[in-house]
């Protein structure tokens, strides 16, 4: 009877090889697909992890995701190329070309919407922010009102403006310190840390105001300024070894959960890191909060009565209610101050306001000192322009330094955030079929388009113009030139002069149409603070280059290899400081 009830070898068989094929099946429809025509990886369709394994080889030694995934452009020699890094779902297309780039996110919104790889960034500690959002949704419409007189001249030149010029004086009497320190030799140190700090207590300052507690900044200065240079150790390396001043809470908390957003963007599955992310990090998402929350509350009562003056604007957080306010009153509706998504966009523009800001700074002094020609002759357009500022033996104030205009400065400016590459990638969603280059892209399918693509710092493909969009042909192509691809070192080269072309009478004036950059992203839906990023880039320029001269370093600390965390920073990135040499 035992044996009855055990299948027999040919059912036995029958049923394991039935298994086998579903298993195989399975398998099969498990393995990436490929978007016809759009060169791939030939090894990454034959596994279910398809391009993670390679990625996470790459990252063994390299601190970049785009240089991997730049590199499968440059080995397809293709300005359109496909990568597998999301299980089960669709491939991720990569764009390596200025035009095309310029194209969709200009001109294809309707087919091209909100930035995925945001959200996934986001996802944790911040998914009610509005770049998380589609455009045609209502919130984010609300949330970008809430936002929209941060950008006004007023409100930049008026509000923050000030606010970042003493921020950043701060950061120059540190700096004055430390030169002191650093002994006849002017021995090099490190400015990372000052440079984040001083970005995020800008950012900081112009969100919430001045607070009556003393800056990281100014505590550095207090612990730094009774020590004399023959107090301080020199490393190994030929840096000074300089204590640091402890961080506030609600401080260190925002720059550590911006640190976060690096194990986001070099993980295979960003959104489940991300989920896990609050927590993991619960404590400090908590003093995120309380912060946020502590300074909603201030800003209310003074949008009730500020001394007397109802509804008076000191700083943005003011801007954010008082806008809410209107909203609410239209909508017959009670405001929502304390609201998930009015916190996620206030810890937006501080993340944002200063890692961006913090990384173009470090690419800046580096690029200033490696080029002493272009930092002379800036410093002198500088004297030349403030001639008030230097005939009274005094620094520029804000209001100089916003509503002067200085053509070599913005060229040289422009040309900063051309090389820096702080944000290398810039990303899309498409929102239904559409076609690039001629290939079919399946809606839901993410677009990423290189920030060093070819037309920015590298020669273009040679890409029939029959490929291209109605679009691009409606609108000639674009109004932003070209390059001159004949030398492409030129390409990678920091010359600030190619931003100024000459007028009639001899005179070079800036012109931020005459070739392209991707630096800020383009569109409705490009960086929405980069009026705030120039205005401190600046600042910060004007303000280091009147105190001091930026000499080179010794060339074990001047590698501009990057690391890639929320931005595109250097890993090294050290100065050594002389005053400025007075004017012949």
């Amino acid at each position: 009877m035992a044996s009855l009830a055990q299948p027999q070898p040919p059912l036995l068989a029958l049923v394991t090889g039935f298994l086998f094929l579903g298993a195989f099946l399975l398998y099969r429809w498990l393995l990436p697909k490929p978007i016809p025509g759009i060169p791939y990886n030939a090894k990454a369709i034959k596994s279910i992890f398809g391009d993670i394994p390679d990625l996470l080889e790459h990252l063994k030694h390299s601190e970049q995701v785009t240089d991997w995934m730049e590199g499968h452009n440059l080995r397809h020699n293709s300005p359109i190329a496909q990568v597998f890094l999301n299980l089960f779902q669709k491939p991720v297309v990569m764009i390596n070309d200025f035009k095309e780039s310029q194209d969709i996110l200009m001109r294809r919104g309707k087919e091209f919407d909100k930035p995925d790889m945001i959200s996934d960034l986001l996802y944790g500690i911040a998914r009610e922010h509005h770049t998380t959002l589609k455009s045609n949704d209502e919130r984010f419409k609300l949330q970008r009102k809430w936002l929209q007189d941060l950008m006004s001249p007023s409100f930049l030149h008026g509000v923050a403006g000030p606010h970042l010029h003493k921020t950043f004086m701060e950061l120059m009497a540190l700096w004055q310190v430390k030169m002191r320190l650093s002994g006849m030799e002017h021995s090099p140190f490190p400015i990372k840390p000052d440079l984040s700090h001083s970005a995020l207590e800008a950012i900081w300052a112009a969100l919430f105001g001045t607070g009556e507690t003393a800056t990281i900044t100014q505590q550095q200065i207090d612990l730094l300024s009774p020590l004399n240079s023959q107090s301080v150790k020199t490393l190994q390396i030929g840096t000074l070894d300089l204590p640091e001043a402890s961080r506030a809470p609600a401080f260190d908390a925002i720059l550590r959960l911006t640190d976060t957003f690096e194990g986001v963007t070099k993980s295979p599955f960003p959104r489940i890191y991300g989920w896990f992310l609050p927590f993991r990090f619960s404590h400090l998402v908590k003093l995120k909060d309380d912060l946020i929350i502590g300074e909603i509350h201030k800003a209310e009562r003074r949008l009730h009565d500020v001394n007397g003056e109802q509804g008076k604007v000191f700083n943005a957080i003011d801007h954010m209610l008082h806008r809410e306010a209107q909203q609410a009153a239209r909508d017959h509706r009670k405001p929502e101050f304390y609201s998930k998504p009015m916190i996620a966009e206030i810890f937006g523009l501080l993340i944002a306001g200063h890692d961006t800001t913090a990384s173009t700074i470090m690419w800046t002094m580096k690029r200033l000192a490696g080029h002493p020609d272009v930092q002379s002759k800036l410093r002198d357009e500088l004297r030349k322009s403030y001639t008030a500022a230097l005939t009274e033996g005094r620094v520029p104030s804000a209001h100089e330094i916003v509503n002067t205009t200085i053509h070599y400065l913005d060229a040289c400016i422009e040309e900063m955030v051309r090389c820096a590459q702080t944000a290398p990638v810039t990303s899309r969603t498409a929102s239904k079929d559409t076609v690039v280059l001629g290939h079919v892209i399946p809606k839901g399918t993410r677009i990423i388009m290189m920030g060093r693509s070819a037309g920015i710092l590298k020669p273009s493909h040679n890409i029939p113009d029959s490929l291209r969009s109605p679009t691009f042909h409606n609108a000639g192509g674009g109004k932003i030139g070209a390059w001159d691809e004949s030398s492409p070192e030129d390409l990678l080269a920091f010359h600030p002069e190619r931003w100024l072309k000459t007028e009639a009478d001899g005179s070079r004036v800036f012109d931020a149409t005459l070739g392209p950059h991707l630096g800020f992203g383009a569109g409705p839906r490009g960086c929405f603070g980069r009026k705030l990023a120039y205005l401190e880039l600046r600042l910060a320029i004007v303000l280091v280059l009147w105190h001091f001269e930026l000499q080179r370093v010794p060339e074990h600390l001047d590698s501009y290899e990057p690391i890639e965390q929320l931005t595109h920073n250097p890993l090294q990135c050290y100065v050594k400081l002389a005053p400025a040499p007075s004017r012949h």
